[in-house]
């Protein structure tokens, strides 16, 4: 077995970072609803995890607005496994999850709290694997 080397500040990888206006409420929608975990917390900003994908919640103030653009597309190895998030989900899910055949997906979408768009979704043909350690 391999010894794992402790590294400081080294990542492979990358992280999206969003403004919000109600980062303690949007943190704890992702990790009870959705199931993420807490990366890093620094000042007014939390950071959290969901396998390889990385977001990060910087809380803002005054006349700033809530970065609400794009996609968040939550990816799971079975099909069995959408479905346990959409039980989770029903009541801010858009519709049931269907197979996409054009993609080769199974997916259903939904809106965070402050509105943003997710999707939860298995795709139904190989991958590369991608690597989500901290160097």
């Amino acid at each position: 077995m391999s010894e794992q080397k402790e590294s400081t500040g080294q990542m492979l990888g990358g992280l999206v970072f969003l403004k919000t206006s109600n980062r303690e409420s949007l943190v704890q929608f992702y990790i009870n609803r959705i199931g993420m975990t807490t990366w890093l917390e620094q000042p007014n900003i939390t950071i959290l995890s969901h396998g390889n994908m990385i977001l990060g919640f910087h809380q803002i103030t005054g006349e700033e607005q809530p970065d609400l653009h794009g996609m968040y597309t939550f990816v799971y190895p079975s099909i069995e496994q959408v479905d346990e998030m959409y039980n989770k989900l029903q009541d801010i899910a858009d519709d049931r999850p269907r197979y996409n055949e054009r993609y080769k997906i199974y997916q259903f979408f939904a809106k965070d709290p402050e509105g943003r768009n997710l999707e939860f979704q298995a795709f139904l043909h190989p991958l590369t694997e991608v690597s989500s350690r901290v160097l």
